[in-house]
């Protein structure tokens, strides 16, 4: 085979290209028309936790009992919303004392990065990776969750609102599972990346 020097160079340029590895991602980001306003999700649709709510992109998303602090639960509603303050672009998915499980065990890919936009106008949330369960802010979930570390970056609201906004990132070896919920919570942006 005869290469001239700019053929050789672009020959080695796309074979170093290719034997890099790729990145896939995956996200849901609750908008229209997937997801529909007014879509609801738990007692309000005759749903009971543990039942498929959705699956998006190989993800299948259950609505799930809210822990509550002491030994009780409650299950409310989580529904399609757009957000009374901007904290992501579009629609979102709103929690009312409910938690959703989103399982990424179904994804073409391994999970290694999981990352999500949210709105917190107040009360406690949920947040469990695999399996392991957080109770309490957001802000205050531990570095370490079901073999992953966890970071919450937070920014307050600007009076007269109170509450707070920010992102949620999960880096781990494996993420199987991670269960978001809250009383007075927005998500949006769910974004999946191996």
């Amino acid at each position: 085979m005869n290469f001239k020097p700019k053929s050789l160079v672009l020959f080695i340029l796309l074979a170093v290209l290719f034997a890099l590895p790729s990145q896939a991602q995956t996200c849901i980001k609750f908008e229209a028309p997937a997801f529909p306003i007014p879509t609801v999700y738990g007692t309000p649709a005759a749903q009971v936790s543990g039942d498929l709510a959705f699956t998006f992109n190989l993800i299948d998303a259950y609505i799930w009992n809210f822990n509550t602090f002491g030994p009780g639960i409650a299950f409310n509603r989580a529904y399609i919303d757009v957000a009374p303050v901007a904290f992501s672009p579009g629609q979102s998915l709103r929690f009312n004392n409910i938690s959703m499980l989103f399982d990424l065990r179904n994804l073409a890919f391994a999970a290694h990065r999981v990352t999500f936009a949210y709105l917190d106008l107040g009360g406690y949330e949920n947040l469990e990776v695999n399996g392991s369960l957080h109770l309490g802010e957001l802000t205050a979930a531990p570095a370490m969750l079901g073999g992953t570390s966890v970071s919450v970056s937070s920014t307050p609201l600007p009076p007269p609102r109170s509450g707070k906004f920010g992102t949620v990132t999960i880096v781990g070896n494996v993420i199987k599972t991670v269960r978001v919920g809250g009383q007075e919570l927005w998500i949006d942006s769910f974004c999946v990346s191996q």
